[in-house]
């Protein structure tokens, strides 16, 4: 038994290594501003000690406008989820009546179901695909939404320890920098 599992896992290795890369390719066509802005956050501000408050507010308003995009995104690949379930199901339900009416002797249900799936196969391939593709950057666009709050409380406490060093040397404290 394992011999026979073994033989098989580099055909699925192989296989899933292909659709991986074109999950990939789909989700990096829609993401790629938001991946640039999140790398930049992580560079910038997560491996940063200290960031100037200016660079948070910059990344702030920078992954905010880029979520303003990203819903339109999202809904557009949602739709190329949907259509894609759509033709995989018409496939399966055109060869289930193809073979159905054939002239052939009558096949079982179990025998239609089969022939049906193995031919639909691709289609719902192409749409686990999209499905998976819909499912990452949305959890993407939702991982950014929780880094916008972050980042917001970042700045809400940076700027009050500004106010709270502005009181106490009597000094303005704008950015980093001080300004008399």
């Amino acid at each position: 038994m394992k011999e026979q599992i073994e033989k098989r896992i580099p055909t699925i290795e192989t296989m899933s290594k292909d659709v991986e890369d074109i999950i990939s390719t789909v989700v990096s066509e829609y993401t790629a501003d938001l991946d640039e802005i999140m790398h930049g956050i992580e560079r910038d501000i997560l491996q940063t000690s200290t960031p100037a408050i200016y660079t948070i507010e910059q990344y702030f308003l920078n992954l905010s406008s880029c979520l303003y995009f990203m819903c339109e995104r999202v809904e557009k690949l949602g739709v190329y989820d949907s259509i894609s379930k759509s033709k995989a199901q018409e496939v399966y339900n055109n060869s289930y009546l193809k073979y159905q009416y054939s002239n052939q002797k009558k096949p079982t249900v179990a025998e239609l179901t089969a022939m049906s799936e193995n031919d639909s196969l691709y289609d719902r391939t192409v749409n686990d695909l999209y499905s998976k593709a819909y499912k990452i950057v949305k959890n993407k666009v939702s991982a950014a939404e929780t880094m916008i709050n972050t980042l917001s409380k970042i700045l809400s406490h940076r700027i009050q320890e500004s106010q709270m060093t502005t009181t106490q040397t009597g000094k303005r404290i704008l950015n980093e920098e001080v300004v008399f």
